[in-house]
């Protein structure tokens, strides 16, 4: 089964490289536009669920997704984001942030929650659904996924961006990331 891990489309604080954290910031103009062409790429694609943080610009990218691809919206605390502490609204390399604060959500905690939601979506439906999420905790989930190779401290995820799981008897397997349509998975990564 396929899970499709999108983070939400692009805010204000986004283009000034602040870190939002738990902050409820909206989607910007450009975001707003990066989550409908975002959702126009899942017409035609069954989803038998989207599933959301409930952070208002996670929920609205969800929703286009939802209408688009004629599939239900549900919220899901555990996917919100990471929460940052006190540098969240603060400049800092989103790299490491822990240089900055000490006071940050763990990341092996921020990859268990939410993996916990995509484990028991994957299990409840047994079909092809959408997650979306913000960047840390999708790095959360794609460090933890790929044993390190990609995720939190390594990859810089694009706003509106694709990253495609599988999931089959009990193991998770990331197919591809930083994706912008569903249907692109790199050849490398496709089995």
């Amino acid at each position: 089964m396929r899970i499709y891990l999108i983070r939400h489309g692009e805010t204000e604080w986004n283009k000034e490289s602040r870190i939002q954290g738990r902050e409820d910031v909206p989607l910007c103009r450009e975001g707003l536009e990066q989550a409908r062409r975002l959702a126009g790429c899942f017409r035609g694609v069954r989803l038998a669920a989207v599933v959301t943080s409930p952070l208002s610009r996670a929920r609205e990218t969800a929703r286009l997704i939802g209408e688009s691809a004629g599939a239900r919206v549900f919220p899901e605390p555990d996917l919100t984001e990471r929460d940052f502490g006190s540098v969240s609204g603060k400049i800092v390399d989103i790299f490491n942030p822990e240089r900055y604060a000490r006071d940050l959500e763990p990341l092996d905690d921020v990859a268990a929650r939410a993996l916990a939601v995509l484990r028991r979506y994957a299990e409840s439906l047994g079909a092809d659904f959408a997650a979306v999420s913000h960047g840390g905790t999708i790095n959360a989930v794609l460090r933890a996924v790929s044993g390190g190779r990609i995720g939190s401290g390594k990859t810089r995820l694009i706003n509106a961006g694709i990253n495609i799981l599988d999931y089959d008897a009990g193991t998770f397997r990331v197919v591809g990331y930083n994706l912008t349509d569903p249907g692109e998975i790199p050849a490398d990564l496709a089995e």
